[in-house]
């Protein structure tokens, strides 16, 4: 496999996407219908599992108010936030420090949507998808970043945060600079996170967590899981890096360049471990998309 949206198109994720859809609007709200239209799935996907992670955090906290709205109301009033891009329907937010959750379901506070969410500032996300287009990682993106929450502005040379949580699949967290070359990378990062977490889930495949490698990109043992996540996501950054910075200058071009040169000799450090890693991976499709992905980096 040499071409990357080849790689990355996964019939199973989308299967395991409706699924998991259904079984949680019906769970939710059984009056609640799943589009039949691919492209609006990704946001269908992400919105069941905000309102259910919502009506859980409502539950727990005896909040029968909150838990009638995500159940009977948030349907329609969360679509609401929706609007267009090349890359299928978006959300986008920035909520304030104050109204991101920190529970035991995260390392770092998250932020679900709820009765006071507001949209944030598309015109960002809108460009750095005009970015990630040329790349050619436009699906993984468009498939896997359905609500993109910007957790706070940074200086460039402030370090940047971003994660995922497989709570909230679909979904992602980042600052940002205010570059949307740079967005687009890390938009890139988390999207790949999200599709690894769903071909997982999809082929019901569980990764042993008795077994660790040493991470060139932490600096320490990480257990297998996070290895091997971290060596899907950063070769999937640097080839959007190595793409986007022929269509950019300035300090975004910069940014992408160097973070190319930081990435090839932390691909050498993991390629040894790499190999032995992904053999846990029990499918061996699977196993042949990470392996083309890290490879295909190492190339550039």
């Amino acid at each position: 496999m040499n071409d990357i949206a080849a790689i990355l198109d996964l019939d199973a994720i989308a299967v395991h996407r409706r699924e998991r859809t259904a079984a949680t609007l019906t769970l939710l709200d059984r009056g609640s219908v799943i589009p039949a239209d691919d492209e609006a799935l990704p946001l269908a996907y992400a919105l069941a599992h905000h309102r259910l992670e919502g009506a859980e955090n409502a539950a727990r906290r005896r909040d029968t108010t909150t838990l009638d709205w995500y159940r009977n109301a948030a349907g329609p009033a969360l679509a609401r936030l929706a609007y267009s891009t090349r890359l299928g329907p978006r959300i986008v937010v920035a909520p304030d420090e104050d109204d991101m959750i920190r529970g035991p379901h995260s390392d770092t506070p998250y932020y679900v949507l709820g009765p006071g969410t507001t949209g944030g500032v598309p015109s960002l996300v809108d460009d750095a998808s005009g970015h990630i287009a040329v790349t050619g990682l436009d699906e993984l993106v468009g498939a896997h970043a359905a609500v993109i929450c910007l957790t706070g502005r940074r200086r460039p040379d402030q370090t940047l945060r971003s994660f995922a949580i497989t709570r909230l699949p679909a979904t992602v967290f980042t600052d940002h600079t205010g570059d949307a070359a740079v967005l687009g990378r890390d938009l890139v990062h988390e999207a790949a996170h999200n599709w690894l977490n769903d071909a997982l889930a999809a082929l019901h495949i569980t990764i042993p967590d008795d077994e660790t490698y040493f991470s060139p990109w932490r600096g320490t043992q990480r257990p297998a899981y996070g290895f091997l996540h971290a060596c899907f996501a950063f070769p999937l950054t640097m080839i959007y890096a190595a793409r986007a910075r022929l269509h950019t200058t300035g300090a975004g071009n910069a940014v992408l360049a160097d973070h190319e040169r930081q990435q090839r000799p932390r691909l050498v450090a993991a390629q040894d471990d790499f190999i032995r890693a992904v053999k846990l991976i029990s499918d061996p499709g699977l196993r042949e998309r990470l392996d083309s992905v890290f490879q295909h980096a190492r190339t550039l």
